[in-house]
């Protein structure tokens, strides 16, 4: 199999692709792009466990961890004892995080739209569809 028909060769080429798109997008905001990925999920769905927020973020134990000493030390983040579990830890955003996450937030819409702008908007539909049913 030639490696432009290996689906494995195209999707890595892709996401190395967006994730460059990506990094682009956030580094003025002085953020990784990992780092505005784990805002990012704060700053929509709120304070979060760390394991929910590693399943959401798609990042391993060992990662988020990692992401997570960093984004504190920054100031962005604040882990908090879980209320009904002493053995969890909650995350959100600080105040400035949150400053942060909103332009965070804010960035990923045109850096979506560059992203796919060779792409129709069907076939922009057609790609999400294809990728949330096989992820």
């Amino acid at each position: 199999m030639k490696p432009d028909d290996c689906v494995f060769h195209l999707l890595t080429r892709s996401a190395k692709m967006a994730t460059r798109c990506w990094k682009q997008a956030v580094e003025e905001l002085g953020v990784t792009a990992v780092q505005a990925k784990v805002m990012n999920f704060l700053w929509v769905y709120g304070e979060s466990g760390v394991s929910e927020l590693g399943e959401l973020s798609a990042l391993d134990g060992a990662t988020l961890t990692g992401v997570l000493d960093r984004l504190e030390l920054m100031g962005m983040v604040v882990r908090k004892p879980d209320g009904q579990d002493r053995r969890s830890v909650r995350v959100c955003l600080s105040d400035q995080g949150r400053a942060t996450g909103e332009a965070i937030h804010d960035a990923m819409v045109p850096s979506n739209e560059a992203f796919l702008a060779q792409l129709s908007e069907q076939e922009v539909q057609t790609l999400k569809a294809l990728l949330k049913r096989i992820g």
